[in-house]
């Protein structure tokens, strides 16, 4: 039998329903994964306004933002690496497309076979 699948307002409903237990009952890896999911599907953005709605109190969004401080640091340390590696791009000179064609052809010469005209009918 396949798995039914859940439309997408019933699957924001279930995961309000799933932070708002996880926030009550204290438990940050299940706030973690959960936020986790939804920042992948539906941006950052989304997640503050859900936190803002479902967080009761100061202390209770403050618990919230402290489980998801590690995954904070580990996306800005990945934007800054991606950063660097695009200014490294940026700052190399661009190769003409002639030489490049060229340099691709002999690099395909030594490993594709060669072609000796049409392939003959077997009768």
């Amino acid at each position: 039998m396949a798995p039914h699948l859940l439309s997408f307002s019933a699957r924001a409903r279930q995961e309000q329903e799933a932070l708002k237990v996880a926030l009550a009952n204290g438990d940050g890896a299940s706030l973690k994964s959960i936020s986790e999911r939804l920042v992948h599907r539906q941006g950052p953005g989304a997640l503050q306004l859900l936190m803002r709605k479902i967080a009761s109190n100061a202390e209770a969004l403050a618990f919230w933002q402290q489980q998801l401080l590690p995954v904070q640091q580990i996306a800005a340390e990945c934007y800054e690496e991606v950063k660097e590696v695009k200014e490294v791009v940026e700052s190399c000179p661009p190769e003409p497309i002639a030489e490049k064609k060229i340099e691709v052809a002999r690099r395909l010469r030594g490993w594709l076979p060669s072609w000796n005209g049409p392939l003959r009918q077997a009768s």
